[in-house]
């Protein structure tokens, strides 16, 4: 080795351009001598055999990645060999699976014969891989109820649904593996308004998110939603209490007669609460005897007040000695 690498040196010493270019084509000769000579001999080498998988796909559905193909060690010329690691030459393997839900893997002595006959100008010395492992199950369709996740609804600040949410679709076909849509709960599926700071009435087409967006497919794949918003703000008013069941009350009385009442509206309607909408009951036979008070209760007439609330809920109780 030492001699051609003494040669080498001496011809680059070479300064015409002539002599480079010969010494290049010399290497490059040498070099192509060798390559052709070393395709012409004998080796063992590891290859991938192509693999391609027959079933029904009609009835059955891959859960998992189906290996593309298994590792096997041959025997050839170097020229079969280069182009068998190329991927020429080699008619895919058929595995022909029946019902592939019984068995998950099939073991190398399965096809070990198939793929020796395959081999033209290779000789199968033996199959690298044990099996091939693989994940198909029944291809079912399965019917879900929808939800609407109200409370998830981004609303402008101030703003409050104020009419039922509607939608269109009340059950949703999901179309995948049999064991995984069997383990789903059926309150899976929860429709989620992804707009944010809604201020006015929406009717939008919202999609269904599923879990496994590559397995499965989803049937209707939107829902449109429907429902109505308004502002509300913050008011207050001073009502009469109105007392019930004070017959025959003896030695009893109260010092109170109004009451603050604080509550949200509807800012369309602002001007238009009239002070006989909301009454303020305490009734008698309610009386708190460990701490002789009456707790007050609200009624309200109308749709567009809401959270309706007392700084002080209880009234005394007063006893004549």
């Amino acid at each position: 080795m030492k001699k051609y690498v003494t040669i080498l040196k001496q011809f680059l010493r070479f300064k015409k351009p002539d002599n480079l270019k010969v010494v290049a084509y010399c290497i490059l000769t040498a070099a192509t001598f060798w390559f052709f000579s070393a395709l012409n001999k004998e080796y063992d080498a590891s290859v991938k055999y192509p693999v391609e998988w027959v079933f029904d796909e009609e009835s059955f559905i891959v859960v998992e990645e189906m290996p593309e193909d298994i590792q096997i060690n041959v025997s050839g010329l170097g020229w079969n060999l280069l182009r068998a690691n190329s991927g020429f030459g080699l008619p895919p393997l058929n595995l022909k699976l029946t019902d592939p839900t019984t068995n998950h893997s099939l073991p190398g002595s399965y096809f070990a014969n198939q793929v020796a006959e395959a081999l033209d100008e290779l000789q199968l010395n033996y199959i690298i891989e044990d099996s091939l492992l693989f994940n198909i199950d029944y291809r079912i369709t399965q019917s879900f109820p929808i939800y609407i996740d109200s409370l998830g609804i981004d609303l402008d600040d101030g703003y409050r649904i104020i009419s039922p949410i509607s939608f269109d679709t009340k059950l949703v076909e999901i179309e995948g593996p049999r064991k995984i849509l069997a383990e789903m709960p059926k309150d899976t599926f929860w429709v989620q308004v992804i707009e944010t700071n809604i201020d006015g009435y929406f009717d939008n087409e919202i999609p269904i998110q599923i879990e496994y967006p590559g397995l499965m497919k989803v049937k209707p794949q939107t829902v449109n939603v429907v429902f109505n918003v308004a502002k509300f703000i913050n008011q207050k008013v001073e009502l009469p209490i109105q007392y019930t069941n004070t017959e025959d009350l003896k030695n009893i009385f109260v010092k109170d007669s109004l009451i603050t009442v604080h509550y949200l509206i509807q800012e369309d309607f602002k001007d238009s609460l009239s002070k006989d909408s909301l009454i303020v009951i305490a009734d008698f036979d309610s009386i708190n005897q460990a701490d002789s008070t009456l707790t007050l209760s609200l009624q309200s007439k109308v749709k567009y007040v809401i959270d309706p609330y007392f700084n002080f809920p209880q009234v005394k109780v007063y006893y004549n000695e």
